[in-house]
């Protein structure tokens, strides 16, 4: 990503919706979910005990590398419009916490119902007072405790990162945006170094790192929404060839070197996949862009971050009360999962998006929302 973006050959829409961005997340959300279907059938990560064909399932962690970059470059649409300044540091923090913590504590109230006291006997060993509190309070990357939900870690990790948004938008204006990637990336990479070298700081290494040049890489690619400004027609080779070099490394060193290598490995698919979303933002990548901004795809993504939330749960129930009573053979196991459990993903998310999510979407304060809900009910 450079500084200058003004030579490119495709003229920027302006001022749309950017709907292929909900595309991106449903994808990545959709990989998230058929990792943990994998994952269910056969827990041996970093290890693929399943069919080679299968192996694509163990990258998982990569998807929320992708929802990082996402999340830098989606709250940097409004600011790049107005000379990347946030409008109030207390009123976007306030507008983050009500988007993002009501659906969060709700599908932590449902993890606790569903591996606490549904199937206490199997999974009630991760429900601790202690492991919800840090949930609750978005904690549990730095206080080690039982997980009531595995894929919660990374919404502590963006939670924390909001509050340096302000930081990455003031060094965007004072010394523009390669500057601020390199300043940034730098400091990431410092950071990784201390903590596996230094036995008293090895803690930093919870809060992973990496996950803050990533959101700064998103925030770098924003500046072709700003006018008369485009991706140049490199960029799109440099995101494809990011991606390309992942799954050369993948086919050669096999998933446990992958695994070891997360910090790097996240660096390379988030610069991949910044490219890629700034020339999708300046209108290249037609046939790309036209499917994740398709009616399946951006429907999907409005409710992305629900299926995120309570997908584990909700594949457990499956896996727990249908699949398993009914198959025994691992590829069966994993064909009526991936069948049932995405469809029970997908329809539970939604309604789990309305009660919880959608609410405070849509309206500023909880008395909005009650008032909402009560007109619900009168109509019906």
């Amino acid at each position: 990503m450079t500084a200058e973006v003004r030579t490119g050959t495709v003229a920027a829409p302006a001022r749309v919706r950017l709907s292929f961005l909900d595309g991106v997340r449903a994808l990545a959300a959709l990989y998230v979910v058929l990792h943990h279907i994998w994952l269910t059938v056969w827990p041996a990560y970093p290890v693929n005990k399943g069919p080679v064909f299968l192996g694509w399932l163990l990258y998982g962690h990569l998807a929320v590398a992708v929802f990082i970059v996402v999340s830098g470059f989606s709250l940097t649409v409004a600011p790049a419009r107005r000379g990347y300044e946030l409008g109030g540091v207390a009123r976007f923090l306030r507008r983050r916490a009500w988007r993002i913590l009501p659906p969060y504590w709700a599908a932590l109230g449902l993890s606790v119902v569903v591996f606490g006291l549904i199937t206490p006997e199997l999974t009630g060993r991760a429900i601790t007072l202690k492991g919800v509190v840090a949930h609750f309070f978005l904690v549990q990357d730095v206080v080690d405790s039982p997980k009531p939900n595995g894929a919660f870690w990374s919404i502590a990790i963006e939670w924390q990162i909001y509050f340096l948004f302000p930081l990455v938008l003031l060094l965007r204006r004072r010394i523009g945006p390669l500057w601020m990637v390199v300043v940034s990336t730098a400091a990431v990479v410092g950071s990784q170094l201390v903590g596996e070298n230094v036995e008293p700081l090895h803690g930093v290494l919870n809060l992973t790192p990496q996950f803050l040049a990533l959101f700064v890489f998103g925030v770098a690619a924003a500046m072709v929404l700003e006018e008369g400004r485009t991706a140049p027609r490199w960029l799109g080779a440099v995101g494809v060839a990011c991606f390309a070099v992942f799954v050369v490394l993948a086919a050669v060193f096999g998933s446990r070197w992958i695994d070891h290598a997360y910090f790097w490995i996240d660096l390379l698919v988030g610069v991949g996949t910044a490219a890629v979303l700034a020339v999708l933002a300046s209108g290249g990548f037609g046939p790309l862009r036209t499917l994740l901004s398709s009616r399946v795809f951006s429907g999907i993504g409005l409710y992305s971050y629900s299926v995120y939330l309570v997908h584990l749960p909700l594949l457990w129930l499956v896996d727990h009360f249908v699949v398993a009573n009914l198959v025994t053979d691992a590829l069966a196991r994993f064909g009526l999962l991936l069948l049932l459990g995405v469809a029970a993903v997908l329809g539970g998310s939604y309604l789990f998006h309305r009660v919880f999510e959608r609410p405070f979407m849509e309206n500023r304060s909880l008395a909005e929302v009650m008032a909402a809900i009560r007109g619900r009910r009168v109509k019906t």
